[in-house]
């Protein structure tokens, strides 16, 4: 960062100092900065009846010697940036854009430095760096048609004139509607030159050495055209092609449009990927390309197609594909549910027209379509199933244990009860269970127990051994102890896991010299919360204790995986077993347990929010506030961490703000409070309509030294491992936190708030109004002068990620303020439209 600012006219004073000013990290002010202050006191006023005129003067006999410096140190500036169109287009006003590559026009062409002289205009004798200019130029050319034909949004101006300034970016509508008439008026002229540039040898691009500026000592200077360097053919003529492209596109010549691109695509392997004089946005590239290749009717190779495209491809070919298409589809969830619903009732209204067993596999891949997206599938495919007898039944199983590798637990577990509830139906049973059974992948979903009772004939070697007495100790050879094991990790039922810790703790070892491990050891990724594993280790052991370690730790995966009811139901069955222990650790176990139920319940709450019954939620408001007072309590029985933060992010969204500020005790070394109590602040004061800005200062000083905080834990893998530590000392939340406490926030005020901050926040990194985001409680935070260290890509996706969590929450005004929902989605279309998501 430069130690201070530099005034425009010392570089005049001083032409080296420009170089070294730029190659700092943030120089201030910036290279367009710069362009702008140059331009502007280098222009001469001239007034045409009621329209005002601007243009760079380069008439050596009207023009002194300071405005032609002030013009060379513009060129040398935009020579640092490499001479790039989307920077200038982005940041610098119509007018300005066409002086600066005008007077590189004079500064490389001389006599036809004029663009309007260029109808006759021969490249093929032009130097290298005269190439490059003329390029450059008509490039701008065609652009700028482009750019003023297309939807911009509105940039906003200060209604309120500062006296005795003016902004030397603002422009009258006169002098862009002139200009562009002018280029208009040349744009066959630029298209004819840019198609010859393509047929050029070596380019030059000026670079800030080229430049010599002038001074009081030699009015008369050379430039140094030698140290232009070279750039490459593949960038150079990419560029040219893109922008052709986009030009013909406009004109709706798609044909040469698609010529243009499709030639820009084949360089772009070879542009790279940091390229110094090509700003070809691939993903756009390819969106023209794909447009113009439909519009025109050029065939694109399938296996190269969208998945829809390929989806329609299948349907006009005699639906070759077709089946590869949907289960590729499966993974993905691209094709609507709709075109596949369709599909089928039109596969059903021609049976017999259709390729032999068509209308199974697709209703099979639909069915799975539903299961794995978690939505309801047809009612009658059980029947269709059976009738299509045991080959498509072998067929399912064969299509789910193809793709189980690439299915996350959840996805697993749906697959479970489909085939479950599949077995309801009479004769699906007898060949469904045995194709499960002999298909690995698959029949790691069910434990021998539950094939058993999906199909009582199913031959299970331990329906023998579970008949024994549980107090002596059996015989078991190694594959049927591996058949417990897996058991124990694998399975959720609380009886079945009763059953495998009774038998593993009875059973003998194998081979006397292997013991076996304790139950506690057989699965590494179990996690039981540290507080209730120390309480228990310090019990008798027993197998009832065993049973309860697995009953929690087997809830906690649950928990993880978001399946509550199954949790609550294994914590129940905990609690149950952990009374029976004997030892005085129990009551301290037991009510260890009971926060753990309430955790899940709060958990399942927050969840479901907001179709919550307010009769449940006042319920465990009310068990949060027991929770949170036995931090006062003296038997030195505490809820720890987790509990903690659990009860008070139920409040927090309860709207039970009261009670985090003042009814309970918490404590002081929950970093999750130094966020919670200035929000709750906050919102309290936004719902009684008091004015207090000390307290939004206080939540606003909080995110942004989360968000600053990221922005160097970020930096420290470079090696600034004391910045971290210092940030780890305070206490501030990190992002990861951030995010977590973001996603488990549902009440709309809280949400409001934290959109209205972040959004905020994003204005005033963003530095300029066409890309301010809407945003509520505007008055609430600092002036846009405040200065902020955060990163503003890390902002930017923090906002767009919590507008996307409350809409999703609230989509419409069912269970809030409509005028909440509608705030939030303006807002989520200034976010797109900073993103180039304009549809």
């Amino acid at each position: 960062m430069a130690s201070e600012s530099v005034a425009w006219f010392e570089f005049l004073l001083n032409p080296t100092l420009l170089e070294s000013h730029l190659n700092q990290e943030n120089p201030e002010p910036s290279a367009i900065g710069l362009i702008i202050q140059f331009i502007y006191n280098s222009v001469k006023r001239t007034d045409s009846g009621n329209n005002e005129v601007e243009t760079v003067d380069t008439n050596s006999q009207e023009t002194s010697t300071k405005k032609e410096a002030l013009s060379i140190l513009a060129l040398k500036a935009a020579a640092h940036l490499n001479w790039d169109l989307d920077t200038f287009e982005q940041k610098l006003p119509q007018h300005m854009q066409d002086s600066l590559l005008v007077a590189l026009l004079h500064k490389t062409l001389g006599e036809l430095s004029n663009p309007v002289s260029h109808v006759n205009l021969d490249t093929g004798p032009l130097l290298p760096s005269q190439l490059f200019s003329v390029a450059l130029y008509h490039r701008y050319a065609l652009r700028a048609i482009v750019r003023a034909k297309l939807p911009q949004k509105p940039v906003k101006v200060s209604s309120v004139p500062i006296p005795g300034q003016q902004d030397p970016t603002q422009e009258s509508r006169e002098v862009q509607d002139s200009i562009l008439n002018v280029l208009e008026r040349g744009a066959e002229v630029s298209v004819r030159i840019l198609e010859q540039l393509l047929g050029a040898g070596e380019v030059r691009a000026p670079v800030m050495a080229t430049f010599n500026v002038y001074s009081h000592q030699n009015a008369v200077v050379t430039h140094a055209w030698q140290r232009c360097i070279s750039v490459a053919d593949e960038q150079f003529k990419c560029q040219i092609h893109y922008d052709l492209g986009t030009f013909h596109f406009l004109q709706e010549k798609y044909e040469d449009a698609y010529s243009h691109f499709s030639e820009a695509l084949k360089l772009m392997p070879e542009v790279g990927s940091h390229p110094d004089y090509c700003r070809v946005s691939e993903t756009k590239l390819k969106g023209y390309y794909n447009s113009c290749a439909a519009l025109c009717g050029r065939s694109t190779p399938v296996e190269q197609r969208s998945l829809y495209d390929r989806f329609m491809y299948a349907m006009s070919n005699n639906f070759q594909g077709l089946i590869e298409v949907l289960s590729e589809d499966n993974l993905v969830f691209k094709l609507p549910s709709y075109v596949r619903r369709n599909l089928e009732l039109d596969l059903q209204s021609t049976p017999d027209k259709l390729p032999r067993g068509l209308l199974q596999e697709v209703q099979s891949l639909n069915a799975l379509r539903c299961v794995l997206e978690g939505e309801l599938w047809q009612s009658t495919y059980p029947i269709a199933l059976t009738e299509s007898g045991k080959p498509a039944i072998q067929l399912l199983v064969q299509t789910i244990g193809s793709m189980m590798s690439q299915l996350n637990n959840e996805q697993k577990e749906r697959i479970r009860m489909f085939l479950m509830t599949l077995c309801l139906e009479g004769k699906i049973p007898d060949s469904l269970v045995p194709a499960v059974a002999t298909h690995p992948s698959v029949r790691v979903l069910f434990t021998k127990a539950e094939l058993l009772d999906m199909w009582p004939n199913y031959e299970d070697a331990r329906s023998s051994t579970s008949k024994m007495s549980l107090d002596e100790p059996v015989t078991v050879d190694a594959d049927d102890i591996n058949d417990i094991i897996w058991d124990l990790i694998h399975s959720y039922k609380p009886e079945v896991l009763k059953d495998a810790v009774m038998h593993y703790k009875n059973a003998s070892p194998p081979r006397p010299d292997m013991p076996k491990q304790e139950i506690p050891e057989l699965n590494v990724k179990w996690d039981v919360p540290i507080p209730i594993n120390n309480t228990l280790m310090k019990l008798p052991p027993c197998p009832q204790r065993d049973l309860v370690y697995v009953y929690i730790a087997k809830a906690v995966e649950l928990l993880q995986a978001k399946s509550f009811g199954s949790a609550l139901e294994l914590l129940e069955e905990a609690s149950k077993h952990g009374s029976q222990l004997q030892g005085r650790e129990m009551p301290r176990l037991c009510k260890m347990l009971m926060w753990m139920v309430l955790m899940t319940k709060i958990q399942h709450c927050l969840h479901q929010l907001p179709c919550v019954d307010g009769s449940v939620m006042e319920e465990l408001t009310n068990e949060a506030r027991q929770c949170l007072s036995a931090h006062n309590n003296r038997d030195g029985i505490v809820p720890w961490t987790s509990i903690t933060k659990w009860c008070v992010m139920l409040l927090l969204n309860a709207g039970e703000w009261n009670t985090l500020l003042s009814g309970t005790s918490l404590p002081s070394h929950l970093p999750l409070l130094s966020l919670v109590k200035p929000l709750a602040t906050t919102a309290h004061a936004l719902r009684e309509k008091h004015t207090n800005k000390s307290v939004w200062f206080a939540l606003w000083d909080v995110v942004v030294e989360i968000l600053s905080t990221s922005l160097q834990h970020k930096r420290s893998s470079c090696g600034q491992t004391t910045a971290v530590e210092r940030q780890h000392d305070s206490g501030v939340m990190n992002r990861s936190s951030f995010l977590d406490f973001l996603g488990n926030l549902v009440e709309p005020s809280c949400l409001s708030i934290l959109i209205s901050l972040l959004g905020h926040v994003l204005n005033i990194l963003n530095e300029e109004p066409v890309y301010e985001i809407h945003i509520d409680h505007l008055a609430m935070w600092p002036p846009p002068a405040y200065s902020i260290s955060a990163s503003k890509e890390c902002v930017k996706d923090t906002l767009t990620w919590l507008i996307n969590h409350a809409l999703k929450l609230y989509p419409t005004g069912t269970y809030t303020n409509p005028s909440l929902c509608t705030s939030w989605h303006l807002s989520a279309a200034d976010l797109a439209y900073i993103n180039d998501i304009y549809s």
